[in-house]
């Protein structure tokens, strides 16, 4: 399903714009808008669709959604009010030259970092959301001063922030290591066949040992861990398309040797089996 291209009706005197929605259920399309939006989910749960990527959702959660990242909310029960609290704010203009500042570049910096999204853990969603109140109940100037106050609440967890769809290879090209970059795209570009550690590792001029180091030092993630991703990644694409024969066909097709370890390897990344994915996709799209 293509996604809808959606203009945020954002004033032309706001850098940063606050929107609260009280409705019946959330936009029901799936789209995508220029802007970050990080919204707050007051009440209301369901499921989110990010790209071909599902995350559950419950009442307090808050998720950062990425300059054109598709996505859809899908409230359950139906028919149950969903309350939210959304911050609307581009990378581009006004904002992007006032956090070009030396003092404020470190949170232009995790705007840059954190382009394919995230949902706030747990554990830091008391400390967010009282940031979130403060900034949804100033205005004018101290509503721009407390947006800055919120980034850097979130930039302090950064560490713990996992993105809410596939890795994108300009990523490791945004690192600064063309040797990093070269890689990836070689992964990228040949995950379906049977790519052994061994082979990658000569591209590198890297003995297997010193490759893992590298690789996971530059990436975050070990070699495996990356490579699988990226196949669950057209996976799920694939599952979401309806243009495939079977599931077993799609494992293969992604570079999976096995129908076992396929399973076990979309599970352990997507929390659902290939099955229990489809299924939940295809209801969030028809409900």
């Amino acid at each position: 399903m293509k996604p809808i291209q959606y203009s945020v009706p954002v004033p032309k005197d706001r850098t940063v714009f606050i929107q609260e929605d009280v409705l019946d259920k959330f936009y029901p399309y799936m789209h995508r808008h220029e802007e970050y939006q990080l919204i707050w989910i007051v009440e209301g749960d369901g499921q989110l669709l990010v790209d071909d990527n599902l995350h559950d959702f419950h009442e307090g959660d808050i998720f950062l959604l990425g300059s054109n990242q598709a996505h859809v909310f899908k409230s359950r029960p139906l028919g149950e009010r969903v309350r939210s609290v959304s911050v609307f704010f581009s990378d581009k203009g006004a904002l992007a030259n006032m956090l070009h500042l030396p003092e404020l570049s470190i949170l232009l910096d995790f705007i840059s970092k954190n382009k394919r999204g995230f949902q706030v853990p747990k554990e830091q969603l008391s400390r967010v959301r009282r940031r979130f109140d403060i900034l949804k109940k100033s205005d004018h100037m101290d509503q721009l001063i407390n947006f800055c106050y919120l980034l850097r609440a979130l930039n302090a967890v950064s560490s713990e922030l996992k993105p809410l769809s596939g890795i994108s290879i300009g990523e490791s090209e945004e690192a600064g290591s063309i040797r990093i970059h070269t890689l990836c795209r070689y992964i990228e570009h040949n995950f379906r066949e049977n790519i052994s550690l061994d082979e990658v590792s000569d591209k590198a001029n890297l003995t297997p040992q010193a490759f893992c180091r590298f690789f996971k030092r530059s990436t975050g993630k070990t070699f495996v861990s990356y490579l699988n991703e990226i196949r669950v990644r057209e996976a799920c694409r694939l599952l979401g398309s309806s243009r495939y024969d079977s599931i077993a066909g799609i494992a293969y097709d992604c570079g999976f040797n096995s129908i076992t370890n396929f399973n076990r390897v979309f599970r352990s990344i997507i929390g659902l089996s290939p099955k229990e994915y489809l299924l939940s996709y295809q209801n969030i799209l028809h409900q």
